[in-house]
């Protein structure tokens, strides 16, 4: 008798243990209300919880949504493989795996991750046109651009303005090849072609968020050929302030001085 009462103490102590665990430890429900809710902060910090106890798939993924909605792409990017690394065929989060894959890993500069996880989704039927708008850039930076050309005609032509167009190529342009190669070149007369198409205030507008980042001093020259036209298409507006200082940028990033100079003198006496 006294057995059974220790055997029933034994079920009790252990049911209330696992009762205390599922309080203390998020759940999948749990962690998937605050990726929705949008509070990554807490959400990373349930989530390196779970990790510094046991690594697992699962928390891998909620912790590169957390990071990636906190504007760290790079961070996320690296956690994602891992939770790659980790899961099986049959987890349920690797559609959407894979579909954050295809712009973390052009932000981290891995076209070529990007368009395996894209050929992924398109085998399924589940390429989406923002991972499509991702595999085209990716295609691009290595130089594909006949399947470029395709995955453009197939899955972008009919719902993609100019600009948006012009933008992705900028984009795309910002993590390609060398300039000196023919695939680059290629993309560059692409982009000539279709930033004609364009109004003057949206080539402005490109043409700064380009130079809001660092650019390498060959591209910078040929955003140039792109943006020196605008001061004088611009002359005598308000608007031709910030054409001076967006090429005092650009002259800045080809290391060409004494015209750097010059726009900041003209931009400061505007």
């Amino acid at each position: 008798m006294q057995r059974k009462h220790v055997l029933a103490y034994l079920l009790f102590s252990l049911f209330l243990f696992s009762l205390l665990v599922s309080c203390f430890s998020p759940s999948s429900e749990q962690l998937s209300k605050l990726a929705t809710e949008g509070k990554y902060r807490e959400l990373e910090g349930r989530t390196a919880s779970m990790l510094a106890k046991r690594i697992e798939a699962e928390p891998l993924f909620y912790k590169a949504i957390a990071l990636e909605g906190q504007k760290r792409g790079v961070d996320a990017f690296h956690v994602l493989n891992l939770y790659f690394a980790m899961a099986e065929k049959e987890s349920r989060y690797l559609v959407e795996a894979h579909r954050m894959m295809t712009s973390l890993a052009l932000e981290a500069g891995r076209p070529q991750q990007c368009i395996a996880s894209a050929l992924w989704l398109e085998e399924l039927s589940l390429l989406g046109q923002v991972q499509a708008k991702a595999y085209y850039q990716g295609l691009l930076a290595v130089g594909g651009i006949g399947e470029a050309a395709r995955v453009f005609s197939q899955y972008l032509k009919e719902s993609i303005s100019s600009y948006a167009y012009a933008e992705m190529l900028l984009g795309s342009f910002s993590v390609a090849s060398p300039p000196s190669s023919s695939s680059s070149y290629s993309q560059w007369e692409e982009l000539e072609q279709v930033f004609s198409t364009l109004s003057l205030e949206e080539r402005l507008t490109l043409l700064q968020k380009a130079a809001s980042v660092t650019v390498p001093g060959e591209r910078a020259t040929l955003l140039l050929s792109l943006a020196t036209p605008l001061e004088q298409a611009f002359e005598g507006t308000q608007t031709l302030k910030q054409v001076y200082t967006l090429l005092e940028t650009l002259y800045g990033y080809a290391d060409l001085r004494v015209q750097g100079r010059k726009y900041s003198t003209l931009a400061n006496n505007f």
